[in-house]
């Protein structure tokens, strides 16, 4: 394989908590302190399925993301248990050179485009007891949002410590945000793009 086209994959357990926020600054309010890592940059997404639904009626997602002259291929598994505080759920993921193409590659094998979002992004990390964490700041069209992601614990840990509570949790996919906020309107599901 040549090396234009090297993929770097990784697989683990993705544990994270969504929030709808429109800024750092309880993070910052808690005493983390916040690196960016990836500056606020633009991602187009899109999600994949089978024409029955298959993915999403098992509560899993396969996903192509644009960003940055790239592309990464992402497999999510179904949440472990959907009462914790944080979402435990498997996730594989592999860099592709050819976004577009793999794209065309899996509707060859019987995907289909379901479902396209787009957003901006900017990355940290936060040090917490010699851990390492990620925190995403992602800009919607339909608002703004934080993840936390890392280790289950420490996830919970900087949750707590920044002063957030449990009502404060977003448990939907942003695919599950926007088939709900096209429903409350009376409309069929629409992409969740800029216009």
């Amino acid at each position: 394989m040549s090396s234009e086209h090297a993929t770097i994959m990784a697989t683990t357990f993705e544990a994270e908590v969504k929030l709808a926020c429109d800024d750092l600054d309880r993070l910052r309010g808690g005493g983390f302190e916040l690196d960016i890592v990836e500056p606020r940059h633009f991602e187009d997404n899109w999600l994949l399925d089978t024409s029955d639904k298959t993915l999403l009626t098992q509560g899993k997602a396969l996903r192509i993301r644009f960003a940055r002259g790239k592309g990464w291929i992402t497999f999510k598994g179904a949440v472990r248990d959907a009462d914790s505080v944080v979402k435990v759920r498997e996730e594989i993921e592999v860099g592709t050179t050819a976004p577009d193409r793999t794209i065309e590659l899996f509707e060859r094998l019987g995907f289909q485009r379901s479902f396209r979002y787009q957003k901006y992004r900017t990355v940290y990390h936060v040090a917490v007891d010699g851990r390492e964490l990620t925190v995403v700041f992602d800009e919607t069209p339909m608002g703004n949002f934080i993840e936390i992601e890392g280790n289950e614990s420490t996830v919970a840990r900087v949750f707590e410590a920044s002063g957030f509570c449990d009502t404060d949790i977003v448990r939907e996919s942003y695919p599950e945000l926007q088939a709900k906020r096209c429903n409350d309107r009376g409309v069929p599901l629409q992409d969740l793009v800029f216009e």
